[in-house]
């Protein structure tokens, strides 16, 4: 029988869905009543900021919270399961952080999300009724699972303490609960890949096969983008939140706990970043066998400027990382040793950075263009793929030697190989860097085809190969290594913490940009090729203009999360459990 307090807590939960969707539904009604009647095109205006925009706000809110909320789960769990086996009370501790942090979280996640769902029919009835007669069977179904999903997550929370001596079933329950997630994510995928890359209707939109509706060309890589982004996105949350922490602790305790998790958290997050590029690079592809104008449009047409933005925030990402990564080296007995290694890293991130930001044209004038051409002669040929895919995987690979130093850098190897190893590492990088550069200039020698499906895909390929040699030889060499002295954790300037939320807080403004980017793509229409958006709103905004957007939300969000750390906080002076009053 479960616990009383456990009971109460997921009747709070089901209480608290129910209530928001019954609220948004007689707000609905309400609204449609005060708002102007449908115009012949079948659209209604919002007040003020327009329609497009209002609904721009809230989706994004939405799909932050829920990338939060679906992507924690996953490692929350992971690090339950790992202290369960190692028998390892801090592992349960950040595991019970981390849900505590999507528990909380999902209140907001379905706040926003009613208002979602109340403004879409409101405000676009005609696209949504063409939805509902498409897709209508998946809308019911992802209420049934969010139901299901806020029931097992506030039982796993709740009978966390309960079910400290039944770890084995607390963990399965875990399970089940990002079961749900993925669903979720799933069903919602199929909504968004049918609007960008159409199928099973006919050209007027009658519904030929729902369940090709669903698996469109983009639902599954979308899916597996989405699905590894969340992590990352959850992750680095995840990592702000301690690195908050870390700067408002007043113990010593606090500040070393704090700190072990904002690294593992932030760990978590570029472990996963690495295969981000790989799977979206398959989502390209997808897009471009469905229509190639369509991938043409966001690869070179109106959207090719918004890459050149993508790289400088991908860029100071990759620089946050590496800088939290080469202060760490001073909380590492023996991490001196390597900071003569720092400045060559810097500058070999420095150029690759600098080629991935060059944009193959530039504003010129008449008089400019007729002395140099169209192209910069020299800078002009760093502007295209061919270099910014090299440059990727180089500045990738960096990071990951970054990273290699610091977990090394307070242990001496003890196995008699130990200068073999060492050579042996030496020649893995150059060798992959030599491979990768080659395959770079290659490219420029090749139709577009050729580099698109079969040799930047080698390139990351050259790259995993890479980081799991040097993963296995470390993990051989370092076995049963002579440790110089354990991290000193909690000995960390404050500098390095905002370093930590500068890679969460630029992370989510490139979401929101890739999100308008993505969106952009469907050009003036609500489903690509069937219905056709005749609203006042029927243009592509200037990037300036949606960079202005994803400002707005970018502070609205981490507003919204101030409140949930402070929540938190809150809870915890309150003493007890802290569930059992969320």
């Amino acid at each position: 029988m479960a616990d009383v307090s456990v009971k109460k807590g997921l009747t709070k939960g089901v209480i608290k869905l129910t209530v928001l969707l019954g609220i948004g539904f007689i707000f609905l009604f309400v609204l449609g009543r005060l708002l102007p009647v449908p115009s012949e095109d079948g659209y209604r205006v919002f007040p003020v900021i327009g329609s497009r925009v209002w609904v721009w706000i809230i989706a994004q809110l939405h799909l932050n919270f829920a990338a939060f909320v679906l992507g924690v789960p996953i490692f929350a769990v992971s690090m339950e399961f790992l202290s369960w086996r190692r028998k390892d009370d801090r592992l349960d501790r950040i595991a019970y952080d981390f849900t505590k942090l999507f528990t909380l979280a999902y209140t907001i996640t379905a706040s926003i999300g009613t208002i979602l769902l109340i403004s879409l029919p409101v405000l676009y009835p005609k696209f949504m009724d063409h939805m509902m007669k498409i897709l209508g069977p998946t809308w019911w179904l992802y209420v049934v699972v969010m139901y299901v999903e806020v029931m097992v997550c506030y039982y796993y929370y709740y009978s966390w303490h309960k079910m400290k001596n039944n770890k084995g079933a607390h963990v399965a329950i875990g399970g089940l609960l990002n079961i749900m997630g993925v669903m979720m994510l799933l069903i919602t995928s199929s909504w968004v890949g049918y609007m960008t890359t159409p199928g099973g209707v006919s050209e007027t939109g009658e519904l030929i096969s729902r369940w090709h509706a669903i698996k469109t060309h983009m639902w599954i890589p979308l899916s597996i983008h989405r699905l590894v982004a969340n992590v990352v996105f959850g992750a680095g949350i995840a990592a702000s939140y301690a690195a908050y922490r870390f700067i408002v602790s007043e113990t010593d305790e606090d500040r070393a706990y704090y700190d072990w998790m904002g690294y593992t958290s932030a760990m978590i997050s570029i472990g996963f970043s690495l295969i981000l590029p790989g799977v979206g690079y398959l989502l390209g592809v997808e897009i471009y066998s469905f229509n190639e104008q369509m991938g043409i449009q966001l690869m070179g047409g109106f959207f090719a400027w918004l890459w050149v933005m993508q790289a400088i925030l991908i860029g100071a990402i990759l620089m946050f990382v590496n800088y939290y990564l080469w202060i760490s080296l001073n909380k590492m007995p023996g991490g001196e040793r390597y900071f003569k290694y720092v400045k060559f890293l810097f500058i070999v991130m420095l150029l690759g950075y600098a080629v991935w930001l060059t944009p193959h044209d530039i504003a010129l004038s008449l008089d400019e263009a007729r002395k140099m051409g169209t192209y910069h002669p020299v800078l002009g040929n760093l502007g295209v793929m061919a270099a910014k895919n090299t440059a990727v995987v180089i500045t990738y690979l960096v990071t990951f030697l970054s990273f290699a130093i610091f977990k090394m850098s307070n242990k001496e190897s003890v196995v008699s190989w130990a200068k073999f190893g060492n050579a042996l590492r030496i020649i893995i990088v150059a060798g992959s860097t030599i491979a990768v550069l080659a395959l770079g200039v290659y490219s420029y020698m090749v139709s577009a085809s050729v580099r698109v499906k079969v040799l930047s895909p080698i390139q990351f390929g050259v790259f995993f190969l890479s980081i799991v040699a040097l993963f296995i030889l470390d993990a051989k060499m370092f076995k049963n290594a002579k440790i110089i002295g354990p991290p000193r954790w909690g000995k960390m300037p404050e500098r390095s913490q905002y370093a930590l939320i500068g890679i969460t807080v630029t992370f989510t403004w490139l979401m929101g940009m890739m999100g308008y980017m993505r969106s952009g793509g469907r050009q003036y229409w609500h489903v690509y090729g069937i219905i056709k958006d005749t609203s006042p709103d029927a243009f592509l905004p200037t990037h300036g203009f949606a960079a202005v957007v994803t400002s707005i939300l970018t502070v609205i969000f981490f507003a919204l999360m101030g409140l949930l750390f402070y929540g938190i906080m809150k809870l915890e002076k309150k003493g007890g459990q802290g569930g059992a009053k969320a």
